[in-house]
C-alpha cells in the first residue's frame, strides 16, 4: 500500500524555498508571512498562498493585497482617515437632530451587514465556522439546529421532499409537516451519508474576498475516532453553498466533491459495481519490492512515456494547463519569483476535477521529459511531485535533498516518477478518491473475503 510521505513533501517544500529570490517576502517557520495595513499599520500574519489574495482590514476596512506590504517595515499608523471621519460623523449627528426636531426627512438607512472575516489572521472565517456547525447538525439530526443553519426552501428539493411543491407558500400544519420531512430526509437521504458517517470540524471559504449576500464553503470530514471503515488520514469534501439572512448564515445546498477512501478490507455496502478501465497511453503497472527512507515495502510502477492532453479538454483548458507546467518547471529555478509556483498551482481548483484531469497528464509528460536525468533535472522533479501531490492527494516518497550515494538517489527517484505513472495509469479514469485500493481489478474479492469464500 502507497502512503502520504508528509515528510518528503516537507523537505521538498523547504528546498524549493531555499533556492527561491531574496526578492520574495521572508516566510516564517509555520508557512505565514508578516504583513500590516498599508492605511492603518494593523499587523497581521497571512499563510503565503494567500498574498495574491484581497483581504480586508479588520481596524480600517481598507481592502488590500497582502502581498503588497509582505516583508516591510510597518508603516506608523494614518488618522487622517480617522481625523475626516469624526468631522462627517459630527455633521451628521447634527443633520439628524435638526430633521427629527423638524419631523421630516427620511429614515436613516440601515448599514449593510458585513460578517468578519478571520481567517486571514489564522482563525476559521465566522461563516465557514456556521457551515462546519450546520454539517453536524446534519450528521446529528438536531431538529433545532438544522433549522437555525438550513434554508428549508431551498434544499427540500435537493433532499427529494415535496420537490413539486413551493415551501414559501405553505403554513400551519403543512409547513410543520414539511419541516419533519425534511429533517428526516437529512437522517436518510444518500446525499448527506458523508454527514451521518464522518466528523466535519473544520471547513475553508472557497472565495476570500469579504460577500456580504453569501458564497460557499468547502468543508472537510475525516473518520470518526475509532471508525476503520476508511482509511485513517482520508478525507472527504463537500462544496456547501450559503445565503445570509442579516447575520445569520443559512446553508442552501451542497455537493460532495471528494469521497474519502474506504477501508479495502471493508467494502462499502452501498457502492455499485464498476468496471475497471485504465489509461490506454500508459503501460500496465507491476508490483516492486523498493527501500528506501520509509522503509521496504511494495509499490506499483508504469514505464514513463509521452502523455498527451486529456481528449475531454477544451483548446482553453490546454492552453492553460501547457502554462501552468511552464510555470511548475520555471518555478525550480532559483533566480524565479518565489510566488511562481504557488500562483501557476493555484489555477487549479481543488474541487474542479476537470481542470486537475487536464493538467495532471501534462505534469506527467513534463516529468517523462526530465525522467532521462533525474539527478540533474532534481529540483524540476521536485516541483512537478510537489504539485502532482496537492492535484491528486496521492504521494510517493520523493527525496529531493538525496543522499551521498548519485546511483541510489537515481534509482529511488526514477522508481517515484515511475510510480506517479502507475497511479495516474490505475485512476485516470476514475474519480481518484480510493486511490489506496491497489486491486488490479476492483470487482475482485479482497484477500479476507476470498479467504472466507474458501473456507465455506
Amino acid at each position: 500500500m502507497t502512503r502520504r510521505d508528509s515528510a518528503a513533501s516537507s523537505r521538498s517544500s523547504s528546498s524549493a524555498r531555499a533556492g527561491r529570490s531574496a526578492q520574495g517576502p521572508r516566510v516564517r517557520s509555520d508557512g505565514k508571512v508578516d504583513i500590516f495595513c498599508p492605511q492603518c499599520g494593523a499587523q497581521y500574519r497571512v499563510p503565503e498562498e494567500l498574498l495574491e489574495q484581497k483581504m480586508t482590514c479588520k481596524d480600517c476596512e481598507r481592502t488590500f493585497f497582502p502581498k503588497a506590504t509582505g516583508g516591510k517595515r510597518a508603516k506608523p499608523k494614518d488618522n487622517t482617515k480617522a481625523y475626516v471621519g469624526f468631522g462627517v460623523a459630527a455633521v451628521v449627528i447634527v443633520a439628524i437632530f435638526v430633521i427629527s426636531r423638524s419631523g421630516g426627512g427620511e429614515a436613516p438607512r440601515k448599514a449593510p451587514v458585513v460578517v468578519e472575516d478571520t481567517s486571514a489572521k489564522g482563525g476559521m472565517d465566522v461563516r465557514a465556522e456556521a457551515v462546519v456547525k450546520w454539517a453536524q447538525r446534519a450528521g446529528s439530526g438536531d431538529v433545532f439546529g438544522l433549522k437555525q443553519y438550513t434554508d428549508f426552501g431551498a434544499i427540500h428539493k435537493q433532499l427529494e421532499v415535496f420537490p413539486d411543491k413551493d415551501y414559501k407558500n405553505t403554513s400551519g400544519r403543512e409547513r410543520e409537516d414539511f419541516d419533519l420531512a425534511i429533517i428526516a430526509a437529512f437522517g436518510k437521504h444518500d446525499s448527506t451519508r458523508w454527514f451521518r458517517e464522518l466528523s466535519f470540524t473544520s471547513g475553508s471559504i472557497v472565495d476570500a474576498a469579504t460577500n456580504t449576500t453569501g458564497g460557499q464553503v468547502m468543508l472537510f470530514g475525516t473518520p470518526k475516532p475509532g471508525d476503520d471503515n476508511y482509511i485513517f488520514n482520508t478525507r472527504a469534501e463537500v462544496l456547501a453553498t450559503f445565503r445570509l439572512d442579516g447575520t445569520e448564515v443559512k446553508v442552501t445546498g451542497f455537493e460532495v466533491k471528494h469521497k474519502p477512501a474506504r477501508n479495502p478490507k471493508k467494502p462499502d455496502p452501498n457502492r455499485d459495481s464498476t468496471s475497471f478501465k485504465p489509461n490506454e497511453v500508459i503501460a500496465a503497472r507491476e508490483a516492486k519490492e523498493i527501500t528506501d527512507s520509509a522503509g521496504t515495502r511494495k509499490v506499483y510502477e508504469s514505464k514513463p512515456a509521452p502523455v498527451p492532453h486529456w481528449t475531454d479538454a477544451t483548446p482553453e483548458m490546454r492552453d492553460q494547463a501547457d502554462k501552468i507546467v511552464a510555470d511548475i518547471v520555471a518555478s525550480a529555478d532559483p533566480e524565479a519569483p518565489g510566488t511562481l509556483f504557488n500562483r501557476a498551482t493555484s489555477q487549479v481548483k481543488f474541487n474542479d476535477i476537470k481542470m486537475k484531469k487536464t493538467v495532471v497528464p501534462r505534469v506527467l509528460n513534463a516529468m517523462y521529459e526530465a525522467y532521462g536525468d533525474v539527478n540533474g533535472n532534481n529540483m524540476k522533479l521536485s516541483q512537478l511531485n510537489k504539485a502532482m501531490v496537492g492535484f491528486t492527494g496521492f504521494a510517493v516518497n520523493y527525496d529531493v535533498r538525496g543522499s551521498s550515494d548519485p546511483a541510489k538517489d537515481k534509482e529511488r527517484r526514477e522508481s517515484c516518477v515511475r510510480q506517479w505513472f502507475a497511479f495516474w495509469w490505475r485512476y485516470a479514469n476514475g474519480e481518484m478518491n480510493e486511490f489506496f485500493d491497489m486491486r488490479e481489478n476492483p470487482e475482485e474479492p479482497l484477500d479476507d473475503d476470498a479467504d472466507k469464500t474458501k473456507k465455506k
